[in-house]
């Protein structure tokens, strides 16, 4: 069982790497973002955990913590702790490892900053104990890698969830939300969810502040963009009439 085990996995990576690994595993997380799917999540987060023990290379640990981030994501739309469970003590134990050493310490401690957003979110009263853990890992990220699109999308994110008695701030959020997409434009948007998330909470935010037009704005480049984007496009976009 377990030759074929180490079979399989070998099998597996042969044919990433020919795909071009990580950008087929990119395509793989957008194509499971848009269709709001969770089994594609898991499925996804199994290939990249997969892909990381045949080539354990830290560009492979990033893309690995990325797609189970986007799994834990995924559960917050239909609120599925089960689910969120079963997967974050793993990545929270990576994210830890990944913050005290080697190339992607930032974007480790925003995506530590986010989970532990996440576990407020299904459980409030964590908020005492895990808030201000946030905050800080989310400053700390800032200041090492204030350019960086991924952390930026994390801090856009703290500040607008973050209650304004203890540091959230919108507009700093909209301001966030805009520079990490402009970043990410630099380096080419194509199969990139965070991207596309993104516009959607810019969008809401512009909604929030009773600018309409500048979120159907964004929204419509949204769904130009990607036409499958049915969140904005059958949910929010109709929102606005």
């Amino acid at each position: 069982m377990k030759t074929n085990s180490k079979i399989f996995a070998t099998v597996l990576m042969v044919i990433l790497m020919a795909m071009g690994y990580p950008q087929e595993l990119r395509k793989m997380n957008y194509q499971a973002y848009l269709e709001t799917s969770k089994e594609l999540w898991k499925q996804n987060v199994a290939k990249a955990f997969q892909a990381f023990q045949q080539n354990p290379t830290p560009e492979n640990e990033l893309e690995l913590a990325l797609t189970e981030f986007g799994l834990l994501n995924a559960t917050m739309a239909d609120e599925d702790e089960a689910l969120f469970e079963a997967y974050v003590d793993g990545l929270e134990e990576r994210l830890e490892g990944m913050k005290k050493s080697g190339s992607y310490q930032a974007e480790a401690k925003a995506l530590l900053s986010g989970l532990y957003g996440y576990k407020i979110a299904f459980s409030p009263f964590k908020g005492m104990l895990l808030g201000g853990k946030s905050s800080k890992l989310i400053a700390e990220a800032m200041e090492e890698a204030p350019e960086n699109p991924i952390v930026l999308k994390l801090y856009a994110s703290n500040k607008y969830f973050t209650p304004s008695m203890w540091g959230g701030d919108v507009e700093e959020a909209q301001k966030a939300f805009e520079k990490s997409n402009a970043l990410f434009e630099k380096q080419g948007v194509e199969d990139n969810w965070m991207y596309l998330d993104n516009l959607a909470w810019l969008g809401m935010i512009y909604r929030e502040n009773g600018q309409k037009d500048k979120a159907r704005q964004v929204w419509e480049e949204a769904v130009e963009l990607e036409p499958n984007f049915h969140w904005v496009a059958q949910g929010l976009l109709p929102s606005l009439n």
